[in-house]
């Protein structure tokens, strides 16, 4: 295939059939997991619903680039039936990163079938082996995306890793609402942030606490 190329023309050939992708955050995870969100209520919230859904976050957070994106929307077209498949395999990978990193949060070891998926997509996954520098950024340069959760999904995935694997790991936290069970870094000096946010549930439990105040109160001085 290569012969009677030049070693510039070898490269340029390579670098068309590649894509760049940064380094991710190293919550994307736990971004990805927040996916699904108000878990332990009611009525939880899902925001992905089907393939279209999974390829606009990936491009929102990253993970794909728009080129990628859209020539695997276009595949879906076409591949309806293996697109609902491999859409279904994405959330069980993101049930799964729930399932570990809620376990590290509340100090309880994660199950060792969840660690054993984990590695079989780490293993999967492409591997991070060339870097090229651009004006936008330094990237990581990857195969083509490919319709695979491990290809799909490899920024995820790897941060899964790097986080299990790292220092911030003590920081993880669940969302003190229990009907939240948001995931998140807990930055805080003092690594005593409890909500997943001081204006949504940091402010429910806030006024929670003010209307049982009022109640007892009110209910003290009704005369006997």
């Amino acid at each position: 295939m290569y012969r009677g190329m030049s070693e510039a023309d070898r490269l340029h050939n390579r670098h068309e059939r590649s894509r760049l992708v940064a380094a991710p955050p190293e919550d994307l995870c736990l971004v990805f997991a927040n996916s699904r969100s108000w878990r332990t209520s009611d009525q939880p919230v899902e925001k992905l619903h089907a393939f279209a859904d999974l390829m606009a976050w990936c491009q929102t957070a990253k993970a794909l680039d728009p080129a990628s994106a859209a020539q695997l929307r276009q595949w879906a077209q076409h591949s309806g039936r293996v697109a609902a498949g491999l859409f279904d395999e994405a959330i069980a990978t993101r049930e799964t990163i729930y399932r570990l990193f809620s376990a590290t949060a509340v100090n309880t070891e994660p199950a060792v079938a969840d660690v054993e998926i984990l590695n079989q997509l780490l293993a999967r996954t492409p591997g991070r082996a060339a870097v090229t520098l651009t004006a936008a950024g330094n990237r990581w340069r990857l195969p083509p995306a490919a319709p695979a959760v491990a290809s799909l999904l490899a920024p995820v995935i790897w941060s899964a890793g790097d986080l299990l694997t790292g220092e911030r790991l003590a920081r993880v936290r669940l969302c003190a609402n229990e009907k939240c069970s948001w995931l998140f870094l807990d930055d805080s000096k003092a690594g005593t942030r409890r909500w997943c946010a001081m204006r949504a549930c940091g402010n429910r439990a806030k006024a929670h606490r003010h209307y049982l105040r009022k109640t007892k109160s009110a209910h003290a001085q009704t005369p006997q």
